[in-house]
């Protein structure tokens, strides 16, 4: 990360772009379980980290904060994956990535962070907005659940960036992401048993998608979100994936001709102002 990690924002703009991409992956597959791809997913990621870092493998034993991420990082890809089975590329996008709302709260309520009119303005603002989302969403007749999945997916990925925050003081990235992407993977695979789909039915057109999903989505962007982490607030990391509806909707619609109603707009207008000014008057490190 040499170079670019003299400027932020453009390792941000990177991240953004890569993430972007994986709502649009998950329909071109719409035989699979929601489940199945995020499971291989992480596993190839997984693999593709351990392979990059084989010098320390034997050396770095992960701790149980790092187990917990991957935890919840396997069940945001459940979540989020599911979510864009069942709603819009735009809402479930969108729904998404409000985990900024979440670490905000998070440091409010267990770290003392001091209390902010303006935050807590744009906290209201941004779950306004997600709330006008799903009562008045009009995609499909699962829209309301699939929303509501992607309100729990973003809750997972404030638990990752929280906990991430923490642990990557003292541990390299790479040695952090492999472990996290394996935990994340084996909590995928036992969520698939528990609900009777076999992870390893899928096509060989199949496999060339999940290997993008791992490269590019994960080990492009998730990497460059754990290593500024490191840096950054976990609610200023945690706000970029926020210019991701934009860009998935911009896709949906050129991919897919999938509308962008109404609701979408206006909910999705008032909860990235919100969320802006969250991050506006974030003074957490």
């Amino acid at each position: 990360m040499g170079v670019l990690s003299k400027n932020k924002y453009v390792l941000l703009f990177l991240a953004l772009l890569a993430v972007s991409s994986s709502a649009w992956v998950v329909r071109f597959l719409p035989e699979l379980s929601a489940t199945t791809i995020a499971f291989w997913r992480m596993f190839l990621a997984s693999i593709m980290a351990f392979t990059i870092s084989y010098k320390t493998i034997f050396t770095f034993v992960p701790n149980k904060k790092i187990l917990l991420a991957g935890i919840f990082l396997g069940f945001h890809f459940a979540l989020f994956f599911r979510s864009v089975q069942l709603t819009s590329i735009a809402e479930a996008a969108l729904l998404g990535t409000i985990a900024p709302v979440f670490t905000e709260i998070y440091s409010i309520v267990f770290q003392k962070k001091v209390f902010s009119v303006k935050v807590f303005f744009g906290l209201s603002l941004a779950l306004l907005g997600a709330y006008i989302l799903i009562s008045q969403s009009s995609f499909s007749d699962t829209s309301t659940t699939g929303n509501l999945l992607a309100v729990l997916c973003s809750i997972a990925m404030a638990v990752v960036l929280i906990v991430g925050k923490n642990v990557r003081k003292s541990v390299g990235l790479l040695e952090y992401s492999r472990w996290v992407f394996l935990g994340a993977s084996f909590c995928l695979f036992f969520i698939s048993v528990a609900e009777g789909v076999n992870v390893f039915s899928f096509s060989k057109n199949d496999f060339g998608w999940f290997v993008f999903l791992a490269a590019v989505p994960t080990m492009v962007g998730h990497n460059i979100f754990y290593f500024l982490v490191k840096s950054l607030s976990a609610t200023t990391v945690a706000a970029v994936p926020l210019g991701e509806p934009v860009i998935s909707s911009l896709g949906a619609y050129f991919l897919f001709e999938e509308p962008v109603g109404i609701s979408v707009f206006l909910g999705g207008a008032i909860t990235l102002i919100g969320v802006y000014v969250v991050i506006k008057n974030d003074t957490g490190t």
